[in-house]
């Protein structure tokens, strides 16, 4: 009796806004698995004052429009268009007239937010589709005074992508390029298409989204796009029998409950991915804090199992 009351008070409250939702089993096993990877978008940098996407494109073509490359009528009309529109319209102005955008000047953080410092802390690996290098997890391994802290390993551009990678805990995998590495950054739309047409990121996707658990966070109902554009490039497939391997923390008023509640339904049957929904009405997004800062504390990242890695390597000897 316990046990269905248990699955009953579990389907009556999956669909309710909290503002701090409880942390999924399915995660801290795979924390303990090694096999937890955390998939980091732009609403985590936003909180410690990094542009948003729209935002980066905006200060773009504001630099254009200080070298008057464009007016300001021309500024009004761009700024209407989607914000990887207006970066790759500045794109292609900047290189025709020959002047550096320079987007890595925007990409310092200003705010004082916990956000960074909790998924930090976790020390899982991390995929991300920002440039920037907030991302920073803390090392598994105990550093003493004899020891030396290790760098941190940050992979970007398409033919550095390695599955190999999603079993190192503490490695940074920039998807879209990486500020340290111009060359790297995804900006324009043809940028963007030929990425994703590239086998290489597509084989990786693969990879991630059906060897491992993946936490979505960062990614609002602006950056949806975005997350299901990689979604759909990995060719990930809903399977109502699978254990729930893919989770996406998302913000909602409580006033968008019925929202919340079909976004539920489309994630879930298109992407089997599992929306865990929080509340907006009381600290906005800063919310998201307060949850990856309680989620820190309960999960515990060790090394794969050995027969994993020798899995891991038996795929990559036949995908040569």
């Amino acid at each position: 009796n316990s046990f269905f009351s248990f699955i009953i008070s579990r389907m009556s409250t999956a669909k309710n806004l909290r503002t701090d939702p409880e942390l999924p089993c399915e995660l801290k096993e795979a924390a303990l698995d090694g096999k937890l990877v955390l998939f980091v978008g732009a609403g985590a940098s936003m909180l410690v004052g990094l542009p948003s996407w729209w935002g980066l494109a905006a200060k773009a073509l504001a630099d254009l429009r200080q070298i008057e490359e464009i007016n300001f009528a021309e500024l009004d009309q761009l700024m209407k268009l989607d914000p990887k529109k207006q970066l790759s319209i500045a794109a292609l102005i900047a290189k025709d007239c020959g002047h550096d955008l320079n987007l890595r000047q925007y990409l310092k953080a200003n705010n004082d937010s916990s956000i960074y410092a909790s998924i930090n802390s976790i020390k899982a690996t991390c995929v991300t589709t920002n440039y920037d290098h907030e991302l920073k997890p803390e090392t598994i391994e105990k550093v003493t005074k004899d020891t030396t802290k290790q760098a941190i390993k940050r992979v970007s551009g398409a033919n550095n992508l390695k599955a190999a990678d999603l079993k190192l805990p503490g490695t940074v995998i920039h998807l879209h390029g990486d500020m340290a590495n111009p060359e790297t950054m995804i900006v324009t739309t043809s940028d963007y298409l030929e990425h994703y047409d590239d086998k290489n990121v597509q084989h990786f996707l693969k990879e991630l989204f059906t060897k491992n658990t993946v936490l979505f966070i960062g990614y609002g109902l602006e950056e949806a796009e975005i997350l299901e554009h990689i979604l759909r490039r990995a060719s990930v497939r809903p399977n109502v029998m699978a254990a729930r391997e893919r989770f996406l923390l998302q913000p909602f008023f409580n006033g968008e409950q019925s929202l919340y509640e079909r976004l539920i339904k489309y994630y879930k049957r298109s992407f089997g991915v599992h929306l865990i929904g929080y509340s907006r009405d009381y600290n906005d997004y800063m919310q998201l804090e307060k949850i990856m800062a309680g989620w820190a504390r309960e999960l515990e990242v060790r090394p794969p199992a050995l027969v994993d890695d020798l899995a891991a390597i038996d795929r990559i000897i036949e995908d040569e």
